[in-house]
């Protein structure tokens, strides 16, 4: 296998473990991811695998992967109250994947929520951080 393939086949790993992961549930995101997936793979197949546009066509699949990981969160319906419930994990702060110092993640309590530009975009139900 050449170094080229076995890159490609590697970033195209990361971006499918990282798919899964953030689909994990919900079965019509699932499937819609991989075919997309498929049909990028598949559309891009017959690039040499040298130059610049083979570059970044690989820097975009780890762009993508990075993304799926820590740039974007799932929320839940809680058909209860009628609101979505997301849980955000270290992961997601900024800096988390690039070996920095990750900053700290502030809680969304009542004066968080008072310091927002535009505070009628977010209700706070419930705050499980400390308010120091």
């Amino acid at each position: 296998m050449s170094a080229a393939r076995s890159k490609v086949i590697s970033a195209f790993r990361r971006l499918n473990r990282a798919r899964i992961s953030l689909f994990k549930g919900d079965d019509h995101a699932m499937q819609v991811s991989r075919q997309q997936m498929r049909a990028e793979f598949d559309r891009n197949k017959n690039i040499a695998s040298s130059g610049l546009q083979w570059e970044v066509l690989v820097a975009g699949i780890d762009e993508a992967a990075t993304m799926l990981q820590h740039e974007i969160v799932r929320g839940n319906l809680n058909e209860d109250t009628g609101r979505y419930e997301v849980k955000i994990e270290r992961k997601h702060v900024k800096g988390s994947g690039t070996g920095e110092a990750k900053p700290e993640l502030e809680p969304i309590t009542e004066d968080t929520y008072k310091r927002m530009k535009d505070p009628t975009a977010v209700e706070v139900s419930k705050s499980c951080g400390s308010n120091k």
